[in-house]
C-alpha cells in the first residue's frame, strides 16, 4: 500500500486488492485553499468527509472516480469504505454533515478523521477500533489542537498516525505543526516520507510511529 499526503486533510491511497489496483482520494481541495491540486491524478474512489472547498475538488469530482460524502458502506475494486456520521462541535456549514471513515484494504484498517474537532463518542470508537493506520487532524484552529488529537489517539490506540490538517507552505488557513504534536505526545518514533509504503506484515508490533509526510 502506498499513502501520500497532498496537504490538509487530503490523502492518496494505492491499494492493492486481488488482481488489480485500487486508488482512493480523500478530501481533494479546491486551488482556492493557496495549495494547488494535482490535476494528474485519476482516483477509483473519491472520499469527502464534510461539503467545503477543502473537501471538494469539483472538477476531479466530475471528471473521475466515484464519489463518496455521507454514512454508509461502498466498496470499489475490492477496498471497502465505511462512512459514520460525526457531526462537528463548532457550528459552520457543514457541521451537521461531517463523516468520518474507516477503510479495509490489504488486510488493514485505516481511519481518516476528516476536519474532527471534537472528542470521540463511545458510539463512534465501537466502530473505530482495531486501527491499524490513523489519519489525525492536530493542528487546531477548527479542528484537534495537539492536546486533543493526543486523548483521541489514545482512546483508538492505532499502530501507526499520519498526522493531517497541518501547516504547509501557500496555505492560507493558519494551522499548527507536526512538530506541536509530536512535543505533546512526549516520546515521538517518528520517519518522515513523500510516498509511503506499508504492508500489514511491516506494522510496527509493540511501539507506535509516527509518520509525518511531507506534502508531495
Amino acid at each position: 500500500m502506498q499513502i501520500i499526503w497532498h496537504g490538509l486533510s487530503c490523502i492518496e491511497i494505492t491499494a492493492k486488492t486481488q488482481d488489480e489496483e485500487a486508488k482512493l482520494v480523500i478530501n481533494p481541495y479546491e486551488n482556492s485553499t493557496g495549495l494547488r491540486f494535482p490535476r494528474t491524478l485519476e482516483p477509483d474512489i473519491i472520499v469527502s468527509t464534510h461539503d467545503a472547498d477543502d473537501a471538494h475538488n469539483k472538477d476531479l469530482e466530475k471528471e473521475k472516480g466515484f464519489v463518496v460524502s455521507h454514512a454508509g458502506e461502498y466498496e470499489v475494486k475490492g477496498a471497502f469504505v465505511y462512512g459514520i456520521s460525526a457531526p462537528l462541535a463548532k457550528e459552520s456549514d457543514y457541521s451537521k454533515s461531517h463523516t468520518i471513515y474507516r477503510i479495509e484494504a490489504e488486510g488493514m484498517r485505516l481511519v481518516h478523521l476528516g476536519v474532527l474537532d471534537r472528542d470521540l463518542t463511545d458510539i463512534e470508537l465501537e466502530q473505530l477500533q482495531s486501527a491499524d493506520i490513523l489519519f489525525l487532524p492536530v493542528g487546531g484552529g477548527r479542528v484537534l489542537d495537539p492536546k486533543k488529537a493526543l486523548e483521541v489517539f489514545e482512546k483508538i490506540e492505532p499502530r501507526i498516525i499520519i498526522p493531517i490538517m497541518v501547516t504547509s507552505p501557500n496555505l492560507k488557513e493558519k494551522l499548527g505543526t507536526v512538530e506541536a504534536f509530536c512535543n505533546q505526545l512526549g516520546t515521538c518514533k517518528k520517519e518522515t516520507a513523500t510516498k509511503y509504503r506499508i504492508a500489514r506484515k511491516d506494522l510496527p508490533q509493540e511501539d507506535m510511529m509516527v509518520v509525518v509526510l511531507e506534502r508531495d
